[in-house]
Protein backbone atom coordinates (compact mmCIF):
# COMPACT_ATOMS: atom_id res chain seq x y z
CA UNK A 1 0.00 0.00 0.00
CA UNK A 2 3.37 2.41 0.94
CA UNK A 3 4.58 1.87 -2.46
CA UNK A 4 1.18 3.00 -4.32
CA UNK A 5 0.68 6.03 -2.14
CA UNK A 6 4.19 6.98 -2.75
CA UNK A 7 3.32 6.88 -6.53
CA UNK A 8 0.25 9.37 -5.84
CA UNK A 9 -2.84 6.91 -5.92
CA UNK A 10 -5.40 7.10 -3.17
CA UNK A 11 -5.27 3.66 -1.65
CA UNK A 12 -8.44 2.11 0.32
CA UNK A 13 -8.26 -1.22 2.16
CA UNK A 14 -11.34 -2.89 3.77
CA UNK A 15 -11.38 -4.57 6.67
CA UNK A 16 -13.47 -8.11 5.43
CA UNK A 17 -16.02 -9.50 7.77
CA UNK A 18 -14.63 -11.55 10.19
CA UNK A 19 -11.08 -10.58 9.94
CA UNK A 20 -8.71 -7.98 11.55
CA UNK A 21 -10.42 -5.60 13.25
CA UNK A 22 -14.21 -5.91 12.04
CA UNK A 23 -16.85 -7.52 13.96
CA UNK A 24 -16.59 -11.56 13.80
CA UNK A 25 -19.77 -12.82 12.43
CA UNK A 26 -21.17 -16.72 12.25
CA UNK A 27 -22.63 -15.81 8.61
CA UNK A 28 -21.17 -14.28 5.53
CA UNK A 29 -18.59 -15.79 4.53
CA UNK A 30 -19.00 -16.68 1.32
CA UNK A 31 -17.82 -14.97 -1.87
CA UNK A 32 -21.08 -13.43 -3.08
CA UNK A 33 -21.39 -11.54 0.58
CA UNK A 34 -17.60 -10.47 0.08
CA UNK A 35 -18.39 -8.87 -3.09
CA UNK A 36 -21.56 -7.18 -1.71
CA UNK A 37 -19.29 -5.78 1.30
CA UNK A 38 -16.95 -4.07 -1.58
CA UNK A 39 -19.68 -3.04 -3.16
CA UNK A 40 -21.42 -0.74 -0.08
CA UNK A 41 -17.92 0.36 0.41
CA UNK A 42 -17.29 1.09 -3.78
CA UNK A 43 -21.04 2.77 -3.04
CA UNK A 44 -20.28 4.40 0.08
CA UNK A 45 -17.16 6.23 -1.51
CA UNK A 46 -18.48 6.72 -5.21
CA UNK A 47 -15.56 5.40 -6.50
CA UNK A 48 -15.47 5.22 -9.76
CA UNK A 49 -12.29 3.91 -12.09
CA UNK A 50 -10.56 1.92 -9.41
CA UNK A 51 -8.18 -0.28 -9.33
CA UNK A 52 -8.98 -3.82 -7.54
CA UNK A 53 -6.35 -5.49 -6.20
CA UNK A 54 -6.85 -8.92 -4.69
CA UNK A 55 -4.01 -11.19 -3.14
CA UNK A 56 -5.14 -15.24 -2.18
CA UNK A 57 -8.70 -15.24 -1.54
CA UNK A 58 -8.36 -11.61 -2.20
CA UNK A 59 -8.07 -12.15 -5.38
CA UNK A 60 -11.98 -14.54 -5.63
CA UNK A 61 -13.90 -11.76 -3.84
CA UNK A 62 -11.63 -8.94 -6.27
CA UNK A 63 -13.34 -11.48 -9.40
CA UNK A 64 -16.61 -11.96 -8.06
CA UNK A 65 -17.15 -8.24 -7.30
CA UNK A 66 -16.04 -7.10 -10.68
CA UNK A 67 -18.67 -9.89 -11.96
CA UNK A 68 -21.15 -8.82 -10.22
CA UNK A 69 -21.11 -5.22 -9.08
CA UNK A 70 -17.77 -3.46 -11.13
CA UNK A 71 -19.71 -2.17 -13.93
CA UNK A 72 -19.01 1.13 -14.79
CA UNK A 73 -16.43 1.29 -11.39
CA UNK A 74 -13.50 -0.63 -12.48
CA UNK A 75 -10.84 0.43 -14.68
CA UNK A 76 -8.49 -2.64 -13.51
CA UNK A 77 -8.38 -5.72 -11.60
CA UNK A 78 -5.08 -7.40 -10.25
CA UNK A 79 -5.11 -10.85 -8.65
CA UNK A 80 -1.73 -11.86 -6.91
CA UNK A 81 -1.18 -15.07 -5.73
CA UNK A 82 -4.86 -15.56 -5.89
CA UNK A 83 -6.83 -18.79 -4.96
CA UNK A 84 -8.59 -20.37 -7.91
CA UNK A 85 -11.10 -22.47 -5.42
CA UNK A 86 -12.51 -18.85 -4.39
CA UNK A 87 -13.70 -18.47 -7.91
CA UNK A 88 -15.81 -21.06 -8.35
CA UNK A 89 -19.52 -22.11 -6.73
CA UNK A 90 -18.68 -24.42 -3.86
CA UNK A 91 -20.69 -27.41 -6.16
CA UNK A 92 -17.92 -27.12 -8.70
CA UNK A 93 -14.81 -26.74 -6.78
CA UNK A 94 -14.22 -30.52 -6.23
CA UNK A 95 -14.65 -31.25 -9.80
CA UNK A 96 -12.39 -27.99 -10.85
CA UNK A 97 -9.48 -29.00 -8.59
CA UNK A 98 -9.56 -32.52 -9.82
CA UNK A 99 -9.51 -31.29 -13.30
CA UNK A 100 -6.73 -28.63 -12.50
CA UNK A 101 -4.49 -31.60 -10.76
CA UNK A 102 -4.67 -34.14 -13.44
CA UNK A 103 -3.46 -31.05 -16.06
CA UNK A 104 -0.71 -29.93 -13.64
CA UNK A 105 0.80 -33.85 -13.48
CA UNK A 106 0.12 -34.76 -17.56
Amino acid sequence: MMFFLSKGYRVIAHDRRGHGRSTQTANGHDMDTYAADVAEVVKALDLENAIHIGHSTGGGEVTRYVAKHGKGRVAKAVLISANPSDFHEVGQEPRRRAEGSRRRHS
